[in-house]
């Protein structure tokens, strides 16, 4: 049985229009504006943007750290569906799997543009270097966007339009049959890659700010509560806005008390291990990075604020302590406060890692305040690569069936055979 959907309407006087086509076109605009940012790069290189030798990373890698934690919740709930056999998240599962490819792949597309060389990004798959964060970071995004390809398949094949193409849904039924193997590699590759992400600042010349063992269980923490934070908000447009009742009200209410317990866990931790930094110990480098970035930015503020207390304490405890029946949308904007409050972390530890860095004069060790600026070039790749998530989603959230019918009638016509 075909699920209705229900698109959202503006409402202008006595007219209802529907948003849907202009939402589209909207996005399309900023595919434009990011394919004119790309054609730049990738004629002149980077020379066009505002990076440097001693700020080499920049907006991009924002957004690349921050897709690919956003994505979080793939593995998650890959464990829960596959793993625990917990059928009733089978259909936010898909979801999941869908933000975390739209996830992967947006930082591939910006890991392309910022590599110096971006028509050798084959190089790391075949010249293997083992001794590198980086090459097993690459490695692991690359296998698991493999495995996320391998769970998408499924989800899309059940599109009607496929019907007519019985063979490609006999594949996907094998995929989904093979779905516990394929969550028990994505949780090992999931885990792997998000602790090195965390463990890669060890090694930058920033690390007297924010490096510590911590660090790598930040990242997964972040990356666990944000993206389930992220999924619940995408689930209520999907399973509320668009096909009400198809995810029964108990089963968003697990999802937003997941991210919560995550995300006050992350919070703990993080206050902790400020506390291990700051008033435990002295370390007159840490202090120095802090007085350089608080004269540019509120890096203080946007600590205590944006990480603590609007990025993970408050959505943390309203999701929480979500009921069935609560207020739906008051938890919906708090679970995108826990959204951007990941961005900020990424923002946060990129941004102090090589703006305020230590020379590590053997004699006289000092900081030092680096200055960067993105350039236009940038903003129009940045913008291309949300609008490409977005579109993605969007279409995904419109055409999807987001229930389960290919292996389900394959099996049926097995035990008839």
């Amino acid at each position: 049985m075909e699920q209705a959907i229900h698109l959202p309407k503006l409402r202008i006087g006595s007219r209802r229009i529907d948003v849907f086509p202009y939402w589209i076109g909207l996005l399309v605009i900023g595919l434009i504006l990011g394919g004119i940012g790309a054609f730049q790069v990738l004629t002149y290189g980077l020379s066009v943007t505002g990076l440097s030798n001693k700020v080499p990373w920049g907006l991009w890698i924002v957004i690349d750290l921050s897709s690919i934690a956003l994505g979080g919740s793939a593995f998650a709930m890959g464990v829960i569906v596959y793993i625990l056999r917990i059928k009733r998240f089978e259909n936010i599962g898909k979801l999941a799997v869908i933000t975390g490819f739209l996830g992967y792949t947006t930082a591939g597309m910006i890991l392309l543009l910022d590599l110096g060389q971006p028509f050798r990004f084959w190089h790391p798959i075949i010249f293997w270097q083992p001794h590198s964060l980086l090459w097993e970071i690459t490695m692991c995004v690359v296998l698991y966007l493999t495995v996320l390809g391998l769970e998408l398949y499924p989800t899309v094949m059940e599109h009607p339009i496929f019907d007519r193409l019985p063979f490609l849904g006999w594949i996907a039924g094998v995929f989904h049959r093979f779905g516990p193997v394929l969550a028990v590699i994505g949780l090992t590759l999931s885990l792997l890659h998000q602790a090195s992400l965390g463990a890669t600042y060890g090694v930058l010349t920033g690390r007297g700010l924010w490096f510590d063992p911590s660090a790598p269980v930040m990242f997964v923490l972040s990356a666990v509560g944000g993206g389930l934070a992220l999924l619940f908000a995408a689930s209520v447009i999907v399973f509320r806005v668009m096909r009400p009742g198809l995810v029964s009200d108990a089963t968003l209410v697990d999802v937003a008390r997941m991210a919560g317990v995550v995300l006050l866990l992350g919070a703990y931790l993080k206050i902790w291990d400020w506390a291990v930094s700051n008033y435990y110990s002295f370390d007159i480098n840490v202090v120095t990075q802090v007085d350089l970035l608080n004269k540019v930015a509120p890096y203080s503020l946007s600590f205590w604020f944006g990480q603590i207390i609007f990025g993970a304490v408050v959505p943390g405890f309203v999701l929480l302590t979500y009921n069935k029946g609560g207020n739906l949308r008051l938890r919906t904007v708090v679970a995108m406060m826990a959204v951007i409050g990941v961005i900020l972390v990424r923002w946060d530890y990129n941004f102090s890692g090589v703006i305020a860095s230590i020379t590590y004069d053997p004699f006289t060790p000092s900081a030092k305040l680096n200055s960067y600026l993105p350039t236009w070039q940038e903003y129009f790749v940045g913008a291309g690569v949300t609008s490409y998530w977005l579109l993605g989603f969007s279409l995904a959230a419109r055409f999807l069936p987001f229930y389960t019918r290919h292996h389900e009638d394959h099996e049926k016509h097995v035990e008839t055979a």
